[in-house]
């Protein structure tokens, strides 16, 4: 895939987690991109770590791989 689909598919995902809030997994993001034809668990993981480490989301304490939307980022 090229850096613009890349980046097409991480604001797709970005802009349904501030959409629709919550708990965001590895397969919540999964359902995301299933539509968009992308089904590796592999990418989904690492959208939402870049998610997180652009400040954009924050880890839940004591689950893996589980993010909330950064609510001090996106108020500013």
């Amino acid at each position: 895939m090229s850096a613009s689909t890349d980046r097409a598919r991480i604001r797709t995902l970005l802009a349904t987690v501030r959409r629709e809030g919550g708990i965001w997994t590895t397969s919540r993001a999964q359902d995301v991109y299933r539509p968009l034809g992308i089904v590796q668990r592999g990418t989904a993981r690492r959208d939402l770590a870049l998610l997180a480490e652009h400040g954009h989301l924050v880890e839940v304490p004591g689950h893996d791989r589980t993010y909330r939307v950064n609510q001090a980022r996106d108020a500013a």
